[in-house]
């Protein structure tokens, strides 16, 4: 491919790639092109909660120059470290974030952590029916904690049920057809 087809194919100008090419020719620049990476475009090598944008930069100086930041280091935990990090969750009065922060983790990580090794936050609720009588006040009270949506209107059912309905509607109407079984209540 020729310089002009391959300039236009990038979007170069000639003059600006035969420049570089010059410039790389002679030697003049020793240059760690994976420096000069958007942060963005870098992938995430750090478990760290610390990792903070401003200590990157687009671009690095010279290859050693001391004053560069340095990549983050990228740690690796054993399972057993990962399991005992995630047991430490289970000690009374322990926050998951506390946790995370004393390791220098994220909280994301701690949480895939307890998940993976089956340590669960707290131990599920066990939901058990309750059955009110229907002439009890208690049942008129939870009744009238539901309220019709607006444009709505209550109508009472001969089993003591209630169903909502578009305002306006004949409640006899809608009765019989519950009644007859073409509508569900």
């Amino acid at each position: 491919m020729g310089l002009r087809a391959y300039a236009a194919a990038m979007q170069l100008s000639p003059h600006s790639l035969r420049k570089w090419r010059d410039r790389l020719d002679a030697g003049e620049f020793a240059i760690d092109w994976r420096a000069h990476l958007h942060p963005s475009a870098r992938p995430g090598v750090s478990t760290s909660a610390r990792n903070s944008a401003s200590e990157r930069r687009l671009t690095a100086a010279e290859i050693g120059d001391p004053t560069a930041p340095r990549a983050p280091v990228r740690r690796f935990f054993s399972d057993e470290e990962k399991l005992a990090i995630a047991k430490e969750t289970e000690q009374p009065g322990a926050k998951v974030s506390a946790v995370a922060r004393k390791h220098g983790i994220v909280t994301g990580l701690l949480f895939r952590w307890r998940s993976q090794f089956g340590i669960a936050q707290k131990k599920r609720s066990k939901l058990a029916r309750v059955v009110i009588p229907d002439d009890s006040p208690a049942a008129h009270v939870l009744r009238d904690l539901v309220r019709p949506p607006e444009g709505m209107m209550v109508i009472g059912l001969a089993d003591g049920g209630r169903i909502f309905a578009p305002a306006g509607i004949d409640p006899d109407a809608v009765r019989a057809q519950i009644e007859s079984g073409e509508m569900a209540p």
